[in-house]
């Protein structure tokens, strides 16, 4: 019960995050946003060894993309987000950060959102998820934050939010590292020169990813080569690497990593430039409509810097992202209906009249790679977690709390 509420809460926030969104501002460049505006990483962690972003009304509104990210998302075994929640809590969300701390141990992740937040309603929606999957929420203030977990579920996710945003999704000690650092007591990631060098080197984008070593991580990576017999791999110089998504009439893909001295991101650049064309020339990559576009990669080195840049019309994007999406099951078609499951969760009892989830692996479900990919748009693609079960009629309403201040919650 513990993993399934806290893939609840995981996929509640990131479902509504991709499904949701608003135009995006006119004239953006010549009006700066308001200055109390949070910004995603000013809750980053300093530290942070992967930071990614992702400007979601500028996805939604390119072509390439549109299809992927569409608005209705649902929550696996309760349904869509407005129909658990009654409303999208947070439809009016731009930008979203990502980060894994460098020291992070046990998957310690981070999520920021950053928009128009509506910080009660997302309270209460998460509570009602957590009650619906047979948690129990608890919601408690941190700082300026107010926080919503499960108590049967303790170590696990937590959604913090404040009036005004950002909303905040980690667990234990790192939500509270978000918390500080988006409050003032600890600085954020925007301070890392080395991070700052990478984000450069790959430009802006509505999607960027930037990844930096430790000096530790450095080290392990060395060993690691030495035991191989590749100590001399030029990948025991690499700093940091990072790639970014431009959108506009054309997609612009630019990977970059940095290396502490020029001969190493030479050589790396040569054996990048074999492997692309190996991978270019094999027939499955050619089959599903990424070997011209590998054959267009253009990898140089630059000093101390290996670019890797590529370009995409909006419609050729937007074809290989829909066949990625099929071939990793990541779309979520329509199913026809199907005879209900004999049994129910085995964590409770069934519900009188409702429809009980199958068990995993039910043979029902076509396996993964049982066929060879469809094409664009083909429904026979099931998407992961389809084996769960339709919400019940009965919706579960999470009790209200009064504030602080004796006013009504």
């Amino acid at each position: 019960m513990q993993p399934r509420t806290r893939d609840g809460l995981v996929l509640l926030l990131v479902g509504v995050l991709l499904g949701g969104g608003v135009a995006w501002l006119l004239g953006r460049g010549r009006e700066s946003p308001p200055a109390a505006a949070p910004r995603a990483l000013d809750a980053v962690p300093a530290g942070a060894m992967l930071v990614a972003t992702l400007d979601l009304p500028a996805l939604r509104a390119s072509p390439a993309f549109a299809s992927f990210l569409r608005e209705e998302r649902e929550i696996p075994g309760l349904g869509k987000v407005r129909d658990v929640c009654g409303f999208d809590p947070v439809a009016a969300l731009t930008e979203v950060a990502i980060a894994i701390p460098a020291a992070g141990e046990g998957g310690d992740f981070g999520l920021v959102a950053a928009g128009a937040v509506q910080d009660e309603a997302l309270l209460a929606c998460a509570s009602k998820v957590i009650e619906a999957r047979g948690g129990r929420p608890v919601v408690s203030g941190i700082g300026s934050f107010r926080a919503v977990r499960d108590s049967s579920a303790e170590g696990h996710g937590e959604i913090a939010v404040r009036p005004g945003g950002p909303i905040l999704l980690g667990g234990g000690a790192y939500l509270r590292a978000m918390i500080d650092t988006a409050e003032g007591r600890a600085g954020n990631v925007g301070a890392s020169a080395a991070h700052d060098d990478i984000a450069r080197a790959v430009g802006e984008g509505a999607a960027r990813v930037t990844v930096v070593l430790t000096p530790e991580q450095r080290a392990e990576i060395g060993r690691e080569l030495a035991l191989s017999g590749s100590g001399r791999s030029p990948a025991a110089s690499l700093l940091s690497g990072g790639a970014s998504v431009a959108l506009g009439p054309e997609i612009a893909v630019h990977a970059a990593v940095l290396c502490d001295a020029e001969a190493p991101c030479a050589a790396l650049g040569a054996e990048l430039r074999a492997a692309r064309d190996t991978r270019a020339a094999d027939f499955a990559t050619r089959l599903i409509g990424f070997g011209a576009v590998l054959e267009r990669i253009a990898i140089a080195a630059e000093g101390k810097a290996l670019h890797a840049r590529v370009k995409l019309s909006a419609e050729e994007a937007g074809v290989l992202v829909d066949r990625l999406a099929s071939l990793r099951g990541l779309r979520q078609p329509a199913l026809p209906p199907r005879r209900p499951p004999a049994q129910a969760d085995s964590d409770a009892p069934p519900h009188a009249g409702a429809s009980a989830p199958p068990a995993r692996g039910d043979a029902a479900a076509p396996p993964r790679g049982d066929a060879a990919p469809p094409p664009r748009g083909d429904a026979g693609v099931p998407p992961r977690g389809a084996a769960a079960p339709p919400p019940t009629d009965e919706v579960v309403t999470p009790p209200q709390r009064a504030k602080p201040d004796g006013g009504a919650p």
